[in-house]
């Protein structure tokens, strides 16, 4: 791709030459010639000096360090995002049903859309334009798939579950499975799920990610809400907008997150809390009671060398007898 044309589809500034061609992407460090690499903050001067890219992307501040052609941005990461798409793009199936797939006679599905090999789509299924559907997915009875949304290959919908406009569902992705909801009573007695999850837009779910149906009321995931891989959400949680959670976490039942949330990985929460707009939680961070105001929260014990983590261990064992310790002495100055 031109040059030129890469920087007026990213509506950049261009230093250099319009007609240079770039191939595809790079690190700063190994990238070589054809290659567009970019850079984010001044700790990578040195890597931009030295490098031997085709082009850059930089952020203004760094502009006077950049030799030969450049693209000055206002977010390089952003714009490497939008870049990555354009210089490789996505390869999509030719619309219409597979012959080896199965569909329902009373299945709605787009002429624009795409269904794939052994994919199986049940009764009153709904699949919107330019969807794509991979090989081997189920969508079950009742399930709307929203337009240009995208499920990779061993997908399943539960039944009436919805999907809304320009999702992106990874293999192996579980959407709608029976929550964990038992009662005990001479033996462990199911309670029938009887709720929905609604997925609104732009949604991303990664690779065998797994989302609980309610019990009564819906699990939603509201629009713009991306999952990592192998992420467990339970019956009825609701997901603010634009909220973004790390593989590996686990969310118990009822818990609503807020907006423009991020979840670090290995994070777990247990259920019926209320988790306010804006919080960052940082890795295998544990959540037991609600978080009412926006901010960073922790709470994962910091990696240390197996013996200094003994000795560590050591001293917070003793911090009950310390504090009683610590109390009886206050007593007696008293």
């Amino acid at each position: 791709m031109k040059l030129g044309d890469l920087a007026q589809a990213l509506k950049l500034e261009l230093h250099g030459d319009a007609s240079y061609q770039v191939t595809k992407l790079a690190p700063v460090a190994s990238a070589g010639d054809g290659d567009l690499s970019f850079v984010v903050s001044s700790r990578l001067t040195r890597e931009l000096q030295q490098t031997q890219a085709g082009a850059v992307i930089v952020p203004a501040s760094m502009a006077s360090q950049a030799n030969g052609n450049y693209l000055v941005s206002s977010d390089p990461y952003a714009s490497y995002a939008q870049a990555s798409w354009l210089l490789t793009p996505e390869t999509f199936p030719l619309p219409g049903v597979h012959k080896l797939a199965q569909v329902h006679a009373s299945a709605r599905i787009s002429p624009s859309a795409s269904i794939g090999a052994y994919s199986v789509v049940n009764a009153n299924v709904f699949v919107g334009d330019n969807a794509i559907i991979g090989e081997h997915c189920v969508l079950g009875t009742g399930v709307r798939i929203g337009a240009q949304s995208r499920l990779f290959a061993r997908v399943c919908v539960y039944h009436e579950c919805e999907l809304g406009n320009e999702c992106r569902v990874q293999s192996g992705a579980v959407i709608g499975a029976e929550g964990f909801g038992f009662a005990f009573a001479n033996g462990w007695q199911a309670i029938h799920q009887t709720g929905r999850v609604m997925i609104g837009n732009k949604v991303h779910i990664g690779a065998n990610t797994t989302i609980d149906r309610g019990a009564i009321e819906d699990t939603i995931i509201e629009d713009g809400v991306i999952l990592d891989n192998q992420i467990q959400i339970a019956h009825n949680v609701r997901i603010g907008k634009n909220t973004a959670i790390a593989g590996c976490v686990g969310i118990a039942g009822s818990t609503h997150i807020g907006a423009n949330c991020q979840i670090g990985g290995a994070s777990n929460i247990v259920g019926h809390l209320r988790i306010a707009d804006g919080v960052v939680l940082n890795a295998t961070s544990f959540v037991s009671q609600s978080i009412e105001k926006p901010g960073r929260y922790s709470s994962g014990m910091p990696l240390q060398s197996s013996s200094e983590w003994k000795r560590t261990f050591v001293v917070l064992s003793k911090l009950n007898e310390l504090l009683k310790r610590v109390r009886r002495l206050e007593r007696r100055e008293e």
